[in-house]
């Protein structure tokens, strides 16, 4: 303080001069260029858009930056500056450029929050360079397959009675309670078992027993603001060592126990059988010298940190409009009776036998499109030598992209009635389809798309159908509320009840 009154005026005018220097280097420059050399001059949005990255980092921390984006397109078209280097883009035409498979369009700064300090440690998701991301892909692909899901089923399947089970329980109790927490639960459950052979016990405590689920969504909410202003992180990073952070060593220690339990176990279940677990497949590529524990270590925690996430979403989404249009749910209702009368389906229900399904495939198609589990926009750096989109040139190292629910809402893809929940719309003509299904960016797009869809779409298609045919929710009267930082959650609670049938 005293040091503060010893300032002479001269002292006091030198500081104001140079904290006036930072602000027309920062704010000022920028803004001009942007507005007068800028060929991008002529982009539609917001005005501060213009001059700062806040408006789409304040847009994030309000949490709904997902209706943000779509009021914006909405009122400037097919693209919109949503920062002085970063436009968001609608068409088609344009999207496919930016996101077509091998293409130049790496990732942006966005993502670096989440790389790590050594090459080898990067997470899978954020590496930018393609090269290095579709040789670390290609090592681990084959776990995500189609053809490996049913190794995985048998988890799924003891997940899903406990499920069941508890929902019935709750049923026969009936109070109120957050169907998205308890299916939050689920998720990370099923992917406990899928990753670890052996779940969290998070719908047979009714709660986050770990302390997991709240340092992940703590860890997407910082990233989704970051990866805005990821100059930012390094200090961010540094303040938050002097504070202190638990939340990734609690899942660290976690999964290194889980890798020491296996091999003590030498690759057997609690049960006896042989472990079909993805942790025995990493160990298994590890013994080869396919993959590195940093590897298996970034494999298991995308598992967990990310696939949770996108299945309690999308499965809160589907079971909310399906029972929220009687007729779509007397029609599936109507699809599983007949094909369970026939024959063709079990009980439980496998994922080949769903998959059979029609209706109940485009009901799900339907609820992915209608809440996208992904809010932000997916950024991309314009390549070398730069590129013209929606009749504009954006110069090299341009940050662009698309954002789920701007395209998942369009009238110019999905028709008029973009914003009714139809699954009819999945089963018309197939050119028709060909071409939604590539606007559909639930999980992703192009080489960069979520390597865990499989798994995703795995507890999705075998849980739906055993819900709809024996339960039914009473849901309260405020309707969903949605916050959205990286992911859209929805909020609603429900009174559960044993379906009856004649």
């Amino acid at each position: 303080m005293l040091q503060l009154l010893s300032l002479s005026a001269s002292d006091f005018i030198r500081g104001v001069g140079l904290l006036g220097v930072c602000f027309i280097s920062y704010w000022v420059i920028p803004f001009l260029h942007g507005l007068i050399v800028s060929p991008t001059r002529d982009v539609p949005g917001p005005l501060l858009a213009r001059i700062t990255r806040w408006y789409e980092f304040f847009a994030v921390l309000r949490g709904d930056s997902n209706v943000e984006y779509m009021k914006l397109h909405n009122r400037f078209g097919h693209v919109v500056r949503m920062g002085p280097n970063r436009y968001s883009f609608s068409d088609p035409r344009d999207v496919r450029i930016i996101y077509e498979l091998g293409g130049k369009f790496i990732k942006s700064e966005f993502y670096h929050p989440l790389l790590a300090p050594k090459p080898d440690d990067q997470n899978i998701f954020a590496i930018r360079d393609p090269a290095v991301h579709k040789a670390r892909r290609r090592k681990i692909a084959n776990l995500y397959s189609m053809s490996t899901m049913v190794s995985y089923e048998g988890a799924v399947d003891r997940m899903n009675k406990i499920c069941m089970g508890k929902l019935t329980a709750l049923a026969s109790k009936g109070r109120k309670f957050s169907l998205p927490n308890f299916l939050q639960w689920y998720a990370f459950d099923v992917i406990g078992e899928i990753t670890f052979n052996e779940s969290f016990r998070m719908m047979e405590n009714e709660g986050d027993v770990t302390g997991m689920i709240d340092g992940i969504h703590k860890a997407n909410n910082y990233l989704a603001h970051t990866g805005i202003i990821p100059d930012f992180h390094p200090w961010i990073m540094r303040l938050q060592s002097l504070l202190g952070s638990k939340g990734a060593l609690v899942f660290l220690k976690y999964t290194l126990d889980q890798i020491d339990k296996h091999r003590v176990s030498n690759s057997k279940g609690t049960d006896g059988v042989s472990s079909d677990s993805f942790l025995a497949k990493l160990i298994a590529l590890q013994k080869e010298d396919k993959v590195s524990m940093p590897h298996i270590l970034d494999a298991c925690g995308s598992n967990i940190g990310a696939g949770s996430d996108t299945t309690a979403i999308s499965l809160s989404a589907s079971i909310y409009y399906i029972y929220h249009h009687r007729n779509v749910l007397a029609k599936l209702r109507d699809e599983i009776d007949m094909m369970a009368h026939k024959g063709l389906i079990s009980d439980p229900i496998t994922f080949q036998e769903a998959q059979s399904m029609p209706y109940l495939q485009a009901v799900i198609k339907e609820s992915l499109r209608v809440h996208p589990a992904v809010g932000t926009i997916l950024p991309r750096k314009v390549p070398k030598g730069g590129v013209k989109l929606a009749g504009t040139f954006f110069p090299e190292g341009t940050d662009v992209g698309a954002n789920a629910w701007v395209l998942h809402y369009s009238k110019d893809i999905y028709g008029d009635d973009a914003a009714d929940y139809k699954p009819e719309r999945w089963l018309e003509a197939k050119a028709d389809n060909d071409s939604r299904d590539s606007m559909m960016l639930a999980f992703g797009a192009g080489s960069r798309s979520c390597i865990g869809k499989n798994i995703s779409l795995l507890e999705i298609t075998k849980l739906l159908p055993q819900i709809v045919r024996k339960l039914d929710f009473i849901f309260d009267h405020t309707g969903p509320q949605t916050y959205c930082a990286w992911f859209v959650y929805m909020k609603y609670n429900v009174q559960v009840k044993v379906r009856t049938t004649s």
